[in-house]
């Protein structure tokens, strides 16, 4: 099994097209399907370096989406967003695709501080984040069109030699 993670570019709409096509894709970046023109505005590398989004390739097939994106408030820290089709999940790819988001992080970036935020309903997305070390560190209601969520934090260590 190859796993590869690629800045994402405009070349790839077709591809993230066909994934935020997908039912697993659906409500994910804002309620419903997700438009052409969200697509091409969000994922597709023009908010970077802010917002790094990746494609997670499994032997060559598209198979999700990764992001990194800076905190707006020290710059010491930021987020990661990640969804992976359910034929790729259950392989030990999402714990990949984790550990070198949170070793690009730190080493290339810095940070000090990596948070998620799944959906308080999202029990699978909740448990899969404690399993590769985030910790809960706040539970928050539902507003400004965000359903309810859970902030979790990086609770490793914070060198490159120890996210990996």
């Amino acid at each position: 099994m190859i796993l590869d993670l690629s800045p994402t570019g405009p070349d790839d709409f077709a591809e993230l097209r066909r994934l935020f096509d997908d039912p697993a894709f659906l409500d994910w970046g804002g309620p419903g399907r997700a438009s052409d023109s969200l697509i091409r505005e969000k994922y597709c590398g023009s908010r970077a370096p802010a917002i790094e989004c990746f494609l997670v390739r499994l032997d060559g097939v598209v198979t999700g989406l990764a992001q990194l994106h800076r905190a707006d408030d020290d710059g010491e820290g930021g987020g990661m967003d990640l969804i992976i089709l359910p034929s790729a999940r259950g392989h030990g790819v999402g714990r990949e695709i984790v550990r070198r988001l949170i070793r690009r992080a730190i080493s290339e970036h810095g940070w000090r501080r990596i948070t998620v935020d799944p959906d308080v309903d999202n029990r699978a997305g909740i448990e899969f984040w404690r399993s590769v070390g985030f910790a809960e560190v706040a539970r928050h209601d539902g507003r400004d069109e965000r359903p309810a969520y859970v902030l979790m934090s990086w609770a490793g260590p914070l060198s490159p030699a120890g996210s990996g």
